[in-house]
């Protein structure tokens, strides 16, 4: 292998945690040691800030046949959508050094492009990726990793994964992330067919 950082990003529903354990598989039968990082908006310094969004009606939660669904609309509030990503980014680096230490191959399940692509669907800030804090979020990922943006249709997405049926910002998730890898130049894996062969080609890319 020619990496030590393996990263799998993509709306929620792409197949990506999947995935990403068969990967953790496949280097376990070669004798390979790996850690898993899911780390994805953590709330500490922003708590207050959260609680604040609550009360004001930026987050919103709603039932729908049996399923919470809660989102938040920071863009109501320009004061929000530029204090939550400064406040999000310091919360990530705390995160960070709250961490235990990794050891061998590390495999980001969520981690900063995650966080980065919620802060673009709240704040509807879609250029976020390219200002000062932005830039902040997308230094956190080493250069040694090898990064893939999963992306299904917004269909398959929600038929494969019940709690999105109703996201009324899925579309906008989905979007992000052409985005992020567009700009970003980021490869970009089809999953919306069979997972076997979407797998066959992470091994290509990955364990070579």
């Amino acid at each position: 292998m020619n990496t030590s950082h393996i990263y799998l990003t993509g709306p929620d529903g792409s197949g990506k945690s999947t995935l990403l354990e068969a990967i953790k598989n496949e280097l376990k039968k070669r004798g390979i040691e790996t850690t898993t990082v899911w780390l994805r908006s953590p709330k500490i310094l922003a708590k207050p800030l959260m609680a604040y969004c609550r009360l004001k009606g930026y987050t919103k939660y709603f039932m729908k046949e049996g399923v919470k669904y809660g989102y938040h609309d920071f863009s109501s509030s320009k004061a929000v959508s530029y204090l939550f990503p400064f406040l999000q980014y310091i919360d990530f680096r705390i995160a960070l050094l709250l961490r235990k230490q990794s050891q061998g191959i590390i495999l980001y399940d969520r981690f900063a492009l995650d966080t980065l692509a919620d802060l673009m669907v709240s704040t509807r800030r879609l250029d976020l990726h390219k200002t000062w804090i932005g830039k902040r979020f997308l230094h956190l990922i080493p250069s040694s990793t090898m990064v893939f943006i999963i992306m299904v249709d917004e269909l398959v997405i929600r038929q494969r994964k019940l709690d999105t049926l109703y996201d009324p910002n899925l579309a906008l998730k989905v979007e992000v992330y052409r985005i992020l890898a567009n700009d970003l130049n980021i490869k970009m894996l089809d999953n919306n067919g069979d997972f076997l062969s979407t797998f066959k080609d992470l091994i290509n890319y990955t364990l070579k």
